[in-house]
């Protein structure tokens, strides 16, 4: 059974510890983040993925809507405007520390899971333990979490 997760609970920045999503595995980008901001309705919230390239910060902007208890469609903004993805959360830490999110295949990009921890815990040794156990449990391997001397 799915946990019910609300906007409110996903609040903040969390950074992505494992991946089976190919941007995060290639080396060309790095520090990968999902910053979700609640938006008055209840329902949605923005979400901003961040990372970093040789270019410098790069940022995709968009807004999720709860489409189940723990289940969003995600619509990109701007020039991503007609992109959509469905994802869920399939698993989260007793502690709210860490989540695993799987996401459906879109026009773009392929199915996948990532594994993130929030940034207020990312020097929790248990807590980024969890998390990459978690990442093991669904294939994702770990992602360099610059800054992080643990699993990076």
């Amino acid at each position: 059974m799915d946990p019910d997760v609300t906007p409110r609970q996903l609040a903040g920045t969390w950074h992505i510890v494992c991946s089976t999503f190919p941007m995060w595995l290639s080396g060309r980008r790095s520090g990968p983040t999902f910053t979700y901001t609640p938006l008055a309705d209840g329902h949605r919230m923005r979400d901003e993925v961040a990372y970093r390239t040789r270019r410098g910060a790069r940022r995709i902007m968009g807004t999720d809507t709860r489409v189940g208890t723990a289940a969003y469609r995600w619509r990109g903004l701007g020039p991503l405007a007609l992109l959509t993805s469905t994802w869920r959360i399939a698993e989260r830490s007793q502690a709210d520390t860490w989540a695993v999110i799987t996401f459906n295949r879109s026009l773009v990009t392929p199915a996948g899971v990532d594994v993130i921890v929030r940034a207020a815990h990312l020097s929790d040794e248990t807590a980024f333990a969890e998390a990459l156990t978690a990442g093991e449990r669904h294939g994702a391997v770990p992602v360099p979490v610059p800054g992080v001397g643990l699993g990076g």
